[in-house]
């Protein structure tokens, strides 16, 4: 796949999964028990962005701007909320158990753990956007959503403690901008034997430690994995290699040592890695000149030595991609390496690969880049 590998592979989430974009039928009107429901989640009454105005002109809630009832029941099967800028009713319980689509991103609930009635609506919901409220506290386990597949977005949060662990069935996950703390072992290896259909992770810039997992592969659809920005130690593990679909890999600013693996020429859709500001050692393996589709590689600030490969795809990449580390040879040259091992280097040097975006434009809304180097800016 491309470069906009990502964002088809989410428009197809949204095209294929049971998502609620049913075309409104005009006979068909709104469960009044849900009208009313929605009615008290409401709790701002001067509505600043106006999206919800019909609500005092109108009975019928399917015609309410964000909302989808399904054409045939009349049930509300889409609240799609996000931005309202209003303050919503954190306690007021929404009542509607046949929403498939969830999106309450950047509001105001205040600073409160997510309401439990959240969870009740799991087992319908495929796609929950929650981020960017003031949401506080654990995340419970996540493991009744049995329609596939799930996109779950609750990054930028004061989320803290374990982990929770996820339905098999989840497709997407960004769990980034917390205070998450623990291992992984348990988010991502509790199932041993049953292939997990994850296909983006994001895990960046919590408090994770221990070492990162071996069990990978029970991610066969992995295409994009981001677990910067945190304490993981121990090396990267040589089962990572299996992940012969994936496209992107950030393990950067972490604690990680040893070496590189060296099977990592098997993982041939790579496009991007990034394994900058860590303690890896060691030279750069052969098997790397066969990584065809690789255009972004970071391997600044760590303590890699040797010569770099010549006639392959490294000598076209920046010479910035290698400072503060031991290596030699283009494109770097006898100045170029001569900054030395610098976390706060490191960091800005890793700035350049993030670029600002989201999927907002393609209704999924994934916070702060998410493996934005692997699409244009959609803006």
């Amino acid at each position: 796949m491309g470069s906009v590998a990502i964002t088809l592979l989410m428009l197809q989430y949204l095209r294929t999964s049971k998502l609620g974009f049913s075309a409104r039928n005009h006979n068909i009107t709104c469960i009044q028990s849900e009208r009313q429901a929605l009615l008290r989640f409401k709790q701002d009454p001067e509505d600043p962005s106006n999206r919800l105005a019909a609500r005092t002109h109108d009975g019928d809630c399917c015609k309410w701007d964000g909302i989808i009832c399904n054409n045939v029941t009349g049930h509300v099967i889409k609240l799609q909320l996000g931005s309202s800028q209003g303050v919503f009713a954190s306690n007021a319980e929404a009542e509607a158990y046949y929403l498939s689509y969830l999106d309450l991103s950047d509001n105001d609930f205040g600073e409160t753990s997510i309401p439990t009635w959240f969870w009740n609506l799991s087992s319908n919901l495929s796609y929950l956007n929650i981020s960017r409220n003031q949401f506080q506290g654990n995340i419970p386990d996540l493991l009744t959503m049995i329609h596939p597949p799930v996109v779950i977005d609750l990054c930028s949060y004061n989320f803290s403690g374990p982990l929770p662990r996820l339905s098999s069935n989840v497709a997407a996950v960004d769990l980034s901008n917390n205070s998450m703390s623990g291992s992984t072992s348990h988010f991502l290896c509790y199932k041993m034997n049953e292939p997990m259909k994850l296909e983006v992770l994001n895990l960046g810039n919590n408090l994770l430690s221990g070492e990162i997992p071996d069990c990978w592969k029970m991610f066969p659809r992995l295409v994009a994995i981001k677990l910067c920005d945190n304490n993981f130690g121990g090396e990267i593990p040589e089962e990572v290699t299996s992940l012969v679909g994936l496209q992107s890999l950030n393990f950067s600013h972490n604690l990680l040592v040893g070496t590189i693996p060296d099977n990592i020429g098997a993982m041939g859709s790579l496009e991007y890695v990034d394994l900058s500001t860590n303690n890896i050692s060691g030279e750069i393996p052969p098997t790397i000149s066969y990584l065809t589709f690789l255009s972004d590689l970071n391997l600044s600030y760590n303590k890699i030595t040797g010569k770099i490969t010549t006639n392959t795809q490294l000598q076209s990449l920046s010479a910035s991609s290698f400072l503060g580390t031991e290596l030699f040879g283009p494109p770097l040259t006898d100045s170029s390496n001569a900054v030395k091992f610098s976390p706060s280097a490191g960091k800005n040097l890793d700035d350049r690969h993030e670029v600002d975006w989201s999927f907002q434009s393609v209704e999924l809304g994934f916070c702060l880049g998410f493996f934005g180097v692997l699409v244009p800016v959609l803006h």
